[in-house]
């Protein structure tokens, strides 16, 4: 019966903590490559490709989106590109070297940030990376 009992506070816990970065940090440690986490935001998704060309694939997403960069810096193993659509939304790109030829890029649309825009925009980065 405690057994039982158990298993049910951890499944109730885990709905009501569904949304709760600390609730889903052991459950998500295990999801590999592909994956996005939502914060602050900022939709970042690791990506299977090393920084420099991350980079390359990042600049020429903000081209074919026609998405005008405003500032954009490149050092060791990070980077930020900041951009501005057509009809005046900022766009913030950070690029982060994790190893092992993996970079996860950040991108936030907007001062609040735009899940969908943002998710339009990694897809962009994933085609012009050939991924």
């Amino acid at each position: 019966m405690k057994k039982a009992a158990r298993f049910l506070v951890v499944i109730l816990s885990m709905m009501f903590l569904w949304g709760c970065e600390l609730a889903l940090i052991g459950i998500g440690a295990s999801v590999g490559v592909g994956t996005y986490k939502f914060i602050e935001g900022k939709l970042e998704r690791p990506y299977p490709i090393e920084l420099q060309k991350a980079w390359d694939a990042t600049n020429t997403a903000l081209t074919n989106l026609q998405i005008s960069v405003s500032g954009s810096l490149l050092e060791g193993a990070k980077g930020n590109i900041e951009g501005v659509r057509k009809d005046g939304v900022t766009v913030y790109i950070s690029l982060k070297d994790e190893g092992q030829k993996v970079t996860t890029i950040g991108v936030r649309v907007g001062t609040f940030g735009d899940r969908i825009e943002a998710d339009l925009v990694h897809k962009e980065i994933a085609a012009a990376a050939g991924l």
